[in-house]
Protein backbone atom coordinates (compact mmCIF):
# COMPACT_ATOMS: atom_id res chain seq x y z
CA UNK A 1 0.00 0.00 0.00
CA UNK A 2 1.23 3.61 -0.92
CA UNK A 3 1.91 6.26 1.70
CA UNK A 4 -0.94 8.29 0.17
CA UNK A 5 -3.07 5.80 0.30
CA UNK A 6 -2.16 4.69 3.93
CA UNK A 7 -3.10 8.28 5.13
CA UNK A 8 -6.36 8.19 3.07
CA UNK A 9 -7.16 5.37 5.76
CA UNK A 10 -6.36 6.67 8.91
CA UNK A 11 -7.94 9.55 8.10
CA UNK A 12 -11.13 7.71 7.46
CA UNK A 13 -10.31 5.71 10.42
CA UNK A 14 -9.58 8.37 12.80
CA UNK A 15 -10.83 11.57 11.60
CA UNK A 16 -11.76 13.23 14.83
CA UNK A 17 -8.41 12.34 16.86
CA UNK A 18 -6.53 13.54 13.60
CA UNK A 19 -8.52 16.72 12.96
CA UNK A 20 -8.15 17.09 17.28
CA UNK A 21 -4.74 16.31 17.30
CA UNK A 22 -3.75 19.08 14.54
CA UNK A 23 -5.71 21.87 16.13
CA UNK A 24 -4.05 21.20 19.10
CA UNK A 25 -0.76 21.38 17.34
CA UNK A 26 -1.45 24.39 15.64
CA UNK A 27 -3.04 26.35 18.85
CA UNK A 28 -0.03 25.00 20.41
CA UNK A 29 2.44 26.18 18.02
CA UNK A 30 0.09 30.01 17.95
CA UNK A 31 0.49 29.90 21.88
CA UNK A 32 4.20 29.29 22.01
CA UNK A 33 5.13 32.39 19.43
CA UNK A 34 3.09 34.23 21.58
CA UNK A 35 0.04 34.89 18.81
CA UNK A 36 -2.69 35.54 21.04
CA UNK A 37 -6.48 36.81 19.90
CA UNK A 38 -7.27 40.11 21.72
CA UNK A 39 -10.22 38.79 22.58
CA UNK A 40 -9.13 35.04 24.04
CA UNK A 41 -9.12 34.44 27.59
CA UNK A 42 -5.30 34.11 26.54
CA UNK A 43 -5.01 37.70 26.42
CA UNK A 44 -5.36 38.01 29.94
CA UNK A 45 -2.87 35.61 31.64
CA UNK A 46 1.00 35.96 31.74
CA UNK A 47 2.55 35.53 28.81
CA UNK A 48 4.64 32.67 30.25
CA UNK A 49 1.59 31.08 31.46
CA UNK A 50 -0.15 31.18 27.75
CA UNK A 51 3.32 29.44 26.42
CA UNK A 52 3.47 26.59 28.72
CA UNK A 53 -0.07 25.42 28.08
CA UNK A 54 0.66 26.27 24.37
CA UNK A 55 3.50 23.80 24.58
CA UNK A 56 1.69 21.27 26.21
CA UNK A 57 -0.98 21.44 23.95
CA UNK A 58 1.32 21.36 20.96
CA UNK A 59 3.10 18.65 22.61
CA UNK A 60 -0.58 16.41 22.57
CA UNK A 61 -1.44 17.32 19.38
CA UNK A 62 1.98 16.36 17.61
CA UNK A 63 2.02 12.97 19.68
CA UNK A 64 -1.34 12.12 18.71
CA UNK A 65 -0.91 12.77 15.43
CA UNK A 66 2.14 11.13 15.16
CA UNK A 67 1.09 7.69 17.43
CA UNK A 68 -2.03 7.37 14.61
CA UNK A 69 -0.31 7.53 11.74
CA UNK A 70 2.89 5.80 13.18
CA UNK A 71 0.72 1.84 12.34
CA UNK A 72 0.43 2.80 8.41
CA UNK A 73 3.45 3.61 8.01
CA UNK A 74 5.00 1.06 9.94
CA UNK A 75 2.57 -1.88 10.28
CA UNK A 76 4.55 -3.54 12.76
CA UNK A 77 4.39 -0.35 15.44
CA UNK A 78 0.59 -0.55 16.68
CA UNK A 79 0.99 -0.77 19.74
CA UNK A 80 3.85 1.64 20.61
CA UNK A 81 1.49 3.70 17.97
CA UNK A 82 -1.32 3.00 21.13
CA UNK A 83 1.57 4.37 23.24
CA UNK A 84 2.45 7.19 22.20
CA UNK A 85 -1.26 8.87 20.76
CA UNK A 86 -2.10 7.96 24.87
CA UNK A 87 0.73 10.11 25.73
CA UNK A 88 -0.79 12.96 23.72
CA UNK A 89 -4.36 12.30 24.99
CA UNK A 90 -3.92 12.69 28.47
CA UNK A 91 -2.11 15.97 28.25
CA UNK A 92 -4.64 17.45 26.08
CA UNK A 93 -7.70 15.90 27.93
CA UNK A 94 -5.99 18.04 31.10
CA UNK A 95 -5.51 21.17 28.74
CA UNK A 96 -8.86 20.89 27.42
CA UNK A 97 -10.55 21.07 31.07
CA UNK A 98 -7.80 24.07 32.51
CA UNK A 99 -9.31 26.20 29.74
CA UNK A 100 -13.24 25.17 30.39
CA UNK A 101 -12.80 26.11 34.08
CA UNK A 102 -10.55 29.29 33.02
CA UNK A 103 -13.23 30.59 30.77
CA UNK A 104 -15.66 30.20 32.86
CA UNK A 105 -14.29 31.84 36.03
CA UNK A 106 -13.99 34.53 34.11
CA UNK A 107 -16.73 34.83 31.65
CA UNK A 108 -19.45 33.07 33.49
CA UNK A 109 -22.39 31.88 32.03
CA UNK A 110 -21.53 33.39 28.75
CA UNK A 111 -18.73 30.93 28.75
CA UNK A 112 -20.98 28.32 29.08
CA UNK A 113 -20.86 26.87 25.63
CA UNK A 114 -17.15 27.17 24.79
CA UNK A 115 -16.50 25.70 28.24
CA UNK A 116 -18.48 22.71 27.18
CA UNK A 117 -16.94 22.33 24.53
CA UNK A 118 -13.88 22.25 25.84
CA UNK A 119 -15.09 19.74 28.12
CA UNK A 120 -16.18 17.25 25.67
CA UNK A 121 -13.37 17.38 24.14
CA UNK A 122 -11.56 16.52 27.31
CA UNK A 123 -13.75 13.42 27.88
CA UNK A 124 -13.54 12.35 24.50
CA UNK A 125 -9.49 12.54 25.03
CA UNK A 126 -10.17 10.35 28.23
CA UNK A 127 -12.41 8.16 26.69
CA UNK A 128 -9.75 7.36 23.61
CA UNK A 129 -7.11 6.97 25.89
CA UNK A 130 -9.30 4.23 28.34
CA UNK A 131 -9.95 2.54 25.18
CA UNK A 132 -6.32 2.37 23.78
CA UNK A 133 -5.67 1.11 26.58
CA UNK A 134 -7.99 -1.45 26.60
CA UNK A 135 -7.19 -2.46 23.39
CA UNK A 136 -3.22 -2.88 24.14
CA UNK A 137 -4.27 -5.36 27.37
CA UNK A 138 -6.52 -7.45 24.69
CA UNK A 139 -3.66 -8.02 22.80
CA UNK A 140 -1.42 -8.42 25.42
CA UNK A 141 -3.72 -11.13 26.48
CA UNK A 142 -3.90 -13.07 23.39
CA UNK A 143 -0.39 -12.88 23.17
CA UNK A 144 0.12 -10.46 20.74
CA UNK A 145 3.17 -8.01 20.34
CA UNK A 146 4.24 -5.01 19.19
CA UNK A 147 6.82 -6.04 16.68
CA UNK A 148 7.79 -2.18 16.52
Amino acid sequence: MTSNRRTVQALGEHPFELLFGALAAVAGTFAVLGVVGSASVNALLPMPVVRAWGALQLLAGVLMVTGILLPYVRSRALVLGWRIERAGLWPLAATAATYAVVVLAYSGTRALYPAGVYLAIAVACLARAVAVTRRERELRQVGGRDGG
